[in-house]
């Protein structure tokens, strides 16, 4: 399975996380929320139709091999993304308009801080350590 695409929608990811992390103070936030909820809602999309790709194709591919390290690395991560899918809900749906971040610009910055490290070792996991599977 090539994963190209896969790593071609992390480096998505990363870049609209850049857009929205490049604002970093309480008064920034609230003069680029609308800006801010744009991208989010872009991120949470493109977030979702990756976890469709990953659940439909890759997920079951690993988790079906013969290979039981393989197996038992697939299914590890495929548990964790449960966790990090809720988080990152959540957190859009705090933050899912330009009015909410507005009325709470310090919790943004915290929140968006926490969901978007977690996303990104994420990220890396999955570049470094479980697309090169597919390969095995």
């Amino acid at each position: 399975m090539d994963t190209t695409n896969l790593e071609r929608q992390h480096q998505d990811f990363l870049d609209l996380i850049n857009k929205i992390t490049i604002h970093r103070s309480e008064e920034q936030i609230k003069n680029n929320a609308t800006t801010i909820s744009l991208l989010l809602s872009q991120l949470s999309g493109k977030l979702k139709v990756h976890a469709i790709s990953e659940d439909k194709f890759l997920y079951p591919a690993l988790m079906n091999h013969k290979d039981p390290k393989i197996k038992a690395t697939s299914q590890a991560f495929y548990t964790e993304m449960g966790g990090l899918a809720i988080s990152f809900d959540d957190f859009k749906t705090n933050f899912a308009t330009s009015n909410k971040i507005i009325a709470n610009p310090g919790a943004f910055l915290t929140e968006s801080q926490k969901v978007f490290t977690a996303l990104k070792k994420r990220i890396d996991r999955e570049n470094n350590a479980l697309y090169p599977l597919v390969s095995i």
